[in-house]
């Protein structure tokens, strides 16, 4: 018995079909054995956040898993006032768009840290530059940059399509109630059929490479999938607020 995974995934949001979003979350998502995914919504001004927050929800309405919203933006539009438009709709996770080191050392930090607290929504890197040496310095000083103003944030990229780590749950306030099994929480697990390799197995590999030895999946105390069968339940999937992020790690 494991508990199911949570991963970044933007695919399912896309999709405009009920019936294509559907297969693509059976056979991409509950088959895997995840029953929680995060993805962001892609804005390009302040403004367009509460319109795409509305959107999303009508597109997941009938969205079978529960889910995470988080939000994408370019570091030019990271401010104190925009921090605080994602404070007030609770969206447990910003990923930051980063395309020039420099562009690192024009951001008012200590203003963007004001305003995230009491909230501490953790800040998340993506790295837009194709030179590999470039993108590792910019790491370095992201990762110095966030340690030295304690800023809540994670020192890499998250990938999509995999398991999302502990530590970087914890960040984002969605463990304990996602990814963990513990007595008086909810009712959701993966029981695989036991065999000696699977022993002391990560869970990425788990959902990677045996992912087929899955024999049932239980979400929040109802059966969803039982070998090979999915039982799909529109509009099972709730969206998670996270209350306080990050608020096992302050």
């Amino acid at each position: 018995m494991t508990p199911t995974t949570v991963i970044l995934e933007n695919q399912v949001k896309q999709i405009t079909s009920t019936s294509q979003q559907r297969n693509y979350i059976e056979e991409n998502l509950i088959k895997k054995g995840c029953t929680t995914f995060l993805f962001y919504l892609e804005v390009k001004r302040e403004r367009e956040l509460p319109i795409q927050l509305k959107k999303m929800k009508n597109q997941l309405l009938n969205c079978a898993i529960d889910y995470v919203t988080g939000v994408k933006i370019p570091l030019k539009l990271l401010s104190p006032s925009f921090v605080r438009a994602c404070k007030r709709e609770k969206l447990p996770v910003l990923f930051i768009e980063i395309e020039e080191v420099k562009a690192l050392y024009q951001v008012p930090w200590g203003w963007i840290k004001e305003a995230l607290f009491p909230y501490n929504a953790p800040l998340v890197p993506i790295f837009l530059m194709e030179d590999e040496q470039e993108k590792k310095m910019a790491q370095n000083i992201w990762s110095r940059l966030m340690r030295d103003v304690k800023i809540p944030a994670i020192p890499h990229e998250i990938k999509e399509g995999i398991a999302i780590a502990y530590p970087d749950l914890v960040k984002m306030g969605i463990y304990p109630f996602k990814g963990n099994i513990y007595q008086g929480g909810e009712v959701t697990y993966n029981l695989f059929a036991f065999d000696d390799s699977i022993i002391n197995i990560e869970e990425n590999d788990l959902f990677h490479y045996h992912y087929d030895r899955i024999q049932m999946t239980i979400h929040k105390g109802k059966c969803i999938r039982a070998g090979d069968k999915v039982f799909y339940r529109p509009g099972y999937g709730e969206l998670l607020e996270v209350k306080v992020p990050s608020f096992l790690t302050i």
